[in-house]
């Protein structure tokens, strides 16, 4: 009883700020921070209701919400009525008036900034809106995991260095003027650190190299000499992996670089990017020798060997992309602890992990309204109606003019914080190949096979492609006319795989310059196996025109329709 009467001094504490939710939070210490969210996590339909209201108060003015009644909802129940759940095909036009510079659509004003999901080429990047507000709940989740880290690694931010793996992309704006940003890879200025200086391993202006041998050698040169490096923090913990297997396979070089103080190991660089890294070359014998030493005693140079101080390491631990972390726990030292950086998007942040080894997150109900799908699909649940160990598709109302979107993303809850959900991500709902979290549309791999056939002189009958998790690879089965199924299924692959690189910036990525894929591979299929594709279906839809083949599987095919 006691704990409920402080949950509800709190929620007046909130509903009595003349500044929202997130503004509030914003304006506290880290100590009160960590206690208010402690608080309110027991009390998630209050806090809940009142972002929802608050939100909701912000916008109605806006040209969504006046055609909505955002000024007419009173209840939960009034804005399910009166908002449809959306897409992004919903979103998208309102999205390209604000890129234009029209006001007051789905937010008061114009977009501080977009943030943009990483396009491909030939498929149009999403634009989300960002504000004022929705950029101080983003930050909000990034402060609440600093106090995170900081709970499993004291000081940690103060004692030593952080590796940060992030990617910094060229700027763009829309034709309306207003900035693009990305919401891909570890965002340095809105995550660790905040407000502090970070004391990073490697010049920063290093992230921003296109070359990639160069950036990766100048990266692992630089952070290798720092014995201190204490965190590390990315996305993806596969990317560190082949960080590291390049520099121990550059490790003369790199120790010889540090031994002078030089970056002759990464070839020809920009002269201005050389005169920035100046004040950072210092010659440094003792350190390469004892490299030296360890490549003479091991054979090899691994973290483990230079950096034994190693605390954190700050990954996604979660889904397909959570398998990576088992390939580098070998080449770290054994004290190395591991945190989920936390579930997000390009969309905002929705989570954060407080427990070590554990891909769960407490839902971030401090910053966005949330609704859930049940996975079997059903009435639409709030935060406080989940249950433990079930799978729900996840919609977001947010302070960036998203309202009731559909993420298509399906979490699962693990466990409790108070009476919030703790909430891991378990995959895409809709057709997206995600293996490294590189979310490839399975429609552009399925294009690009048709174009490369065609070109080939192969017509296709039937393709599907299934992410093999495993192997992490995309395999493509394809049947083709009889007339030209004498084709040469190695040849064809390494073909389609090189179309890919070209038409996709994220596959060329996560597949060449990280390696976090291995190149797609083709399998022939006999002919007959589209039709017993349709066959099966016909039986569970009892009506061939009901029946649409996937492109992208989660099974492979039976074996006896492979050549």
């Amino acid at each position: 009883m006691n704990e409920f009467c402080k949950n509800i001094t709190m929620i007046e504490k909130l509903q009595q700020s003349d500044k929202n939710i997130p503004e509030t939070l914003d304006q506290i210490s880290p100590s009160e921070l960590f206690q208010l969210s402690q608080e309110c996590y027991q009390a998630p339909e209050l806090t809940q209701s009142l972002q929802l209201k608050q939100i909701l108060d912000w916008s109605k003015d806006t040209e969504f919400g006046r055609k909505h009644s955002f000024s007419e909802i009173k209840t939960i129940a009034d804005f399910q009525r009166l908002v449809p759940v959306a897409e992004w095909t919903d979103v998208e036009p309102y999205s390209d008036r604000m890129a234009d510079g029209d006001e007051d659509i789905l937010i008061p004003g114009k977009p501080n900034v977009f943030i943009a999901t990483t396009g491909t080429t030939g498929y149009k990047s999403k634009l989300i809106p960002e504000t004022t507000t929705g950029a101080i709940a983003r930050n909000l989740v990034m402060k609440l995991k600093i106090i995170a880290t900081n709970r499993i690694s004291p000081g940690i931010l103060n004692r030593g260095c952080i590796l940060p793996l992030s990617n910094i992309l060229p700027s763009q704006k829309t034709s309306g003027g207003i900035p693009i940003s990305y919401a891909s890879g570890f965002t340095l200025n809105q995550s660790l650190g905040g407000q502090q200086p970070l004391k990073m391993a490697f010049p920063y202006e290093i992230l921003a190299v296109r070359n990639t041998f160069i950036r990766d050698y100048l990266l692992m040169r630089f952070a290798i000499q720092r014995p201190d490096v204490l965190l590390i923090a990315g996305n993806n913990v596969g990317r560190m992996t082949e960080l590291i297997r390049f520099a121990n396979a550059h490790s003369e070089s790199i120790i010889q670089d540090i031994e002078n103080g030089t970056v002759i190991g990464a070839g020809t660089i920009d002269p201005v990017l050389l005169e920035k890294l100046e004040s950072a070359l210092v010659a440094d014998p003792n350190r390469a020798a004892g490299l030296r030493q360890i490549k003479e005693l091991k054979g090899e140079i691994l973290p483990r060997d230079y950096w034994p101080s190693l605390e954190l390491m700050l990954f996604w631990l979660s889904s397909s992309v959570g398998q990576y972390i088992n390939d580098i726990k070998p080449l770290m030292p054994n004290t190395t602890k591991y945190l989920d950086m936390g579930y997000g998007a390009s969309e905002g942040k929705f989570n954060v992990a407080f427990e070590p080894n554990n891909p769960a997150g407490t839902l971030s109900i401090l910053t966005a309204f949330y609704e859930f799908i049940p996975e079997e699909g059903g009435t639409l649940l709030l935060a406080h109606q989940l249950e433990d160990q079930k799978c729900y598709e996840l919609v977001i109302t947010t302070w960036a003019g998203l309202y009731r979107y559909n993420m298509k993303d399906v979490v699962k809850v693990q466990g409790f914080t108070g009476n919030t959900p703790n909430i891991v991500f378990q995959y895409k709902s809709n057709d997206v190949l995600n293996i490294a979290n590189e979310k490839v549309p399975a429609s552009q791999v399925n294009d690009v096979i048709w174009k490369i056939a065609a070109q080939n002189g192969i017509e296709p009958v039937q393709v599907q492609i299934y992410a093999d998790l495993e192997g992490r690879r995309y395999v493509c089965y394809l049947e083709s006319k009889a007339h030209c199924s004498d084709f040469d299924a190695n040849e064809l692959s390494e073909k389609i795989q090189q179309e890919l690189t070209v038409s996709s910036i994220i596959y060329n990525r996560y597949c060449v310059e990280q390696k976090l894929l291995k190149p797609l591979t083709l399998m022939k299929m006999k002919n007959g196996w589209q039709d017993s594709l349709y066959a099966e279906k016909n039986k569970q839809t009892g009506s061939s025109s009901q029946v649409k083949l996937p492109v992208m599987i989660k099974e492979k095919p039976g074996s006896n329709w492979m050549l």
